[in-house]
């Protein structure tokens, strides 16, 4: 049999407790290596995924193979990282040349009004200033 093979039928023998393990690297990892996080949430995150990851090692039968799906996850979050970095760069590359500018045209300023006015166009009353907040 060859060696995908036999992680095939490591994998089928995934028990809930192995499930929970890889769910929780999974979660895990991403926010470790994001930027989402603070510093000491990345550190609590990088740790639970190694520790979830250990565990699901050690509980794989044999434990060559966990470290080998754990590796191949990690691959494959790099590649994707890789292609949207890559798909990114590409869509600027190819649009920014199109882009031709388009001419803004001057706008006149608005007339400020000389001061607030009441419905009927008269100017409001104002009322005394004082020393004391609140008192007339």
């Amino acid at each position: 049999m060859s060696v995908i093979g036999e992680i095939r039928v490591s994998l089928d023998a995934i028990g809930f407790e192995q499930q929970v393990c890889l769910f929780v690297f999974i979660a895990s990892y991403p926010l470790a290596i994001g930027g989402l996080l603070d510093g000491r949430a990345r550190r609590i995150a990088a740790y639970a995924a190694t520790g979830s990851m250990i565990v699901f090692t050690a509980m794989t039968n044999p434990w060559f193979h966990g470290v080998l799906l754990a590796v191949f996850f990690v691959a494959a979050t790099g590649m994707f990282i890789v292609a949207v970095c890559t798909l990114d760069q590409v869509q600027r590359w190819a649009v920014r040349p199109r882009m031709v500018p388009v001419p803004l045209q001057a706008e006149l300023p608005l007339a400020m009004p000389d001061g607030a006015r009441e419905r009927d166009g008269s100017r409001p009353r104002t009322l005394p200033l004082t020393e004391h907040a609140g008192t007339t």
